[in-house]
């Protein structure tokens, strides 16, 4: 794999890298961790020049986390009054705009560098649920350039080992992906058995 995708960014330059970034921030499972070790990489041999490549890695990147707001905010605009699946998805996510008002500029910021595999999906729902679009965008470069600088200088500064090093971030990565939507699970579990207790309290003390 990494030898094909350097023979790919080598032949077709840093526009393709970006291109490669921007359909994989969209929710396309391509390498995009590993195609930054290898811009990195490139870097450090001298085939390409280290700001040059990050500015171009950071647009793309960028612009799949915009194309995934879009793609949510029209389905919460088109499909808010419709009946079924996507209007019911759509009103529960208006319903939780203030919420997400709130908290999702955080959630954006992290799943970017962070709990990476959670990025797509934080993208759509950001849009479903109205978050405001300067804040998504102000989060999401954050993040980016967060998540961009430290897979660059990774590669830069070990480019003979980058798809070892990429193995054991994309595994530590989902690892934290998932023990984040454990804690999520959870809390909303505690959340649920305090509102049942609640109730069954309430109702006791109704019958007494």
């Amino acid at each position: 794999m990494t030898g094909q995708l350097l023979e790919f960014l080598t032949s077709y330059g840093l526009p393709a890298a970006a291109l490669l970034l921007a359909v994989g921030q969209f929710g396309l499972p391509l390498p995009t961790s590993l195609a930054l070790l290898t811009l990195g990489a490139l870097a450090g041999n001298g085939d390409a020049d280290l700001t040059t490549a990050f500015l171009w890695a950071l647009c793309g990147a960028t612009l799949g986390d915009q194309a995934g707001f879009i793609a949510g905010r029209f389905i919460a605009q088109s499909a808010e009054g419709r009946q079924g699946f996507l209007g019911g998805l759509a009103r529960k996510a208006r319903a939780a705009e203030p919420k997400l008002a709130r908290w999702g500029g955080g959630g954006v910021f992290l799943t970017r560098w962070l709990f990476t595999p959670l990025g797509p999906a934080v993208n759509i729902a950001s849009g479903i649920t109205g978050l405001s679009w300067i804040r998504f965008t102000a989060w999401g470069v954050a993040g980016e350039t967060l998540w961009v600088s430290i897979y660059i200088a990774l590669g830069f500064s070990f480019g003979s080992n980058i798809e070892t090093l990429a193995g054991i971030l994309g595994n530590l990565s989902m690892a934290l992906a998932m023990l984040a939507l454990a804690a999520f699970f959870g809390w909303r579990l505690k959340l649920a058995v305090n509102a049942a207790q609640t109730r069954s309290r309430l109702k006791r003390q109704e019958q007494s």
